[in-house]
């Protein structure tokens, strides 16, 4: 066979396979400047919370309850239970030891956290679950921080919240199926106990009606007050600089005497135009996690703008086991507002005719279409955007039997062309080289 025809032929199938892979080559990057691979989620509407945080402290009407007598105290009524005139609060034994008082303190405590599990789990459902693995993973990761800090008793309280999710998951799950017979254990121990306190020199009664509590944490005096409106800003600012005194070795506990209860919160003149009397906010207490509605009943200001202010919120709500610790961190919802929530991620900022507009991506199809967007608020990596955003107000000239809009369109730029962001629509969030009227592979 000829050697120069095999050369030819060789050379020949080289340079076609060589050009057939560039075309390729060519062919795959030319189509990927047209398609791509993307993302898209849904827009919906949302609800996001503006708040304000402040430290706020617990006012409430209360006279501390002593002994009268000495010797070892066996209570009669629970941790914060309501009594009525007459009802006995606790005896004072002759006979007995701190160590069987102690002892008892601990069965009441474990009896109040088993049936606070109980009662949660019994208002919780299997799908709750989910919820519930949310909450301890959150709580595993402030109690890391705490820990991390050397804040021990914080990592303490949360280690305690989180023995009692798991438990309530562990109920609601099925695992577990509640403390019930636990709790009677422990009752018939109490019992047990309690007979071992005897030869009562007093039985210590309530005066009024009103709530008995064990704690007294010595400032009883300091906050106090006769009129909660005739508080004076002068007298509110002492209050937070006030210190403890010692209630005295017979105090048992006090009498808080109304269920209407107040926090007072110090403040600039400058936040309280935020604020307006009479009306109810939602207040959340950091250290007890609890989120209460409570109303503003009066805002007290110096009056220069830099001048101190304080603000004092009632509540008529008192929740089990909620802490009464006087000073608390709270953050307060000042206002409420609602529109398209995307992430913050998607949004761009591209310019039309000379001028920023701020917006997202969406995809239709397998098209790719810019969409305006107004954004109210931010956090948590999302951005609530204004839902009413390029909706035409209704005027003289609007027509709602026709259902249109009748007065001359006014002149618009480009970047006013642009349409804005839907319900529903299909926000894009992980793709680059985004522009008007791509075409994509979703």
């Amino acid at each position: 066979m000829d050697r120069e025809y095999l050369k030819r032929v060789l050379t020949y199938v080289i340079v076609s396979a060589v050009a057939i892979g560039i075309m390729i080559y060519v062919g795959y990057h030319m189509v990927r400047g047209f398609t791509s691979e993307v993302e898209a989620e849904p827009t919906y509407l949302d609800t996001f919370d503006e708040v304000a945080s402040f430290e706020a402290y617990i006012l409430r009407r209360e006279h501390v309850v002593r002994a009268g007598a000495d010797g070892i105290v066996n209570y009669l009524v629970r941790d914060g239970e309501k009594v009525a005139i007459g009802d006995s609060l606790a005896d004072i034994c002759r006979s007995g030891s701190t160590t069987v008082r102690e002892r008892i303190s601990e069965i009441d405590e474990t009896i109040k956290e088993l049936e606070k599990i109980d009662s949660g789990a019994a208002h919780s459902s299997t799908s709750d679950a989910v919820n519930i693995e949310a909450g301890i993973r959150e709580i595993l990761y402030s109690l890391s921080g705490s820990v991390s800090d050397n804040d021990i008793g914080a990592a303490i309280s949360e280690a305690g919240r989180m023995k009692a999710e798991l438990n309530r998951h562990a109920i609601v799950t099925g695992k577990l199926e509640g403390f019930s017979d636990r709790i009677e254990e422990l009752r018939e121990e109490r019992r047990a106990l309690s007979a071992k306190l005897t030869d009562v020199a007093k039985t210590v009664m309530s005066d009024e009606s009103a709530y008995f509590y064990y704690d007294v944490d010595g400032y009883e005096s300091a906050f106090s007050f006769d009129d909660i409106d005739a508080l004076t800003l002068d007298e509110i600012y002492a209050m937070t600089e006030a210190q403890p005194t010692s209630p005295g070795s017979d105090a048992i506990g006090k009498l808080v005497t109304d269920y209407m209860w107040y926090i007072a919160v110090p403040t600039d003149r400058a936040s309280t135009v935020y604020f307006t009397e009479g009306e109810q906010y939602d207040v959340n207490f950091g250290s007890a996690d609890t989120k209460l509605p409570m109303t503003l009943r009066s805002v007290k200001a110096e009056t220069s703008d830099a001048g101190r202010a304080a603000l004092i919120f009632e509540c008529s709500v008192l929740p089990d086991d909620f802490e009464f610790t006087r000073m608390q961190p709270v953050s307060v919802t000042v206002r409420s507002y609602t529109g398209y929530r995307v992430p913050l991620s998607a949004v761009r900022v591209v310019n039309y005719g000379g001028e920023d507009v701020t917006g997202v991506y969406i995809l239709y199809g397998s098209v790719v279409y810019f969409r305006r967007v107004e954004i109210v608020l931010s956090q948590d990596g999302y951005a609530l955007c204004d839902s009413e955003a390029g909706v035409p107000e209704a005027g003289d000239d609007y027509d709602p039997f026709e259902g249109q809009d009748t007065r001359p369109p006014p002149e618009t730029s480009a970047a006013d062309s642009v349409p804005y962001l839907s319900l529903y629509d299909m926000v894009i969030t992980s793709a680059r080289g985004l522009y008007d009227g791509k075409i994509v592979a979703g």
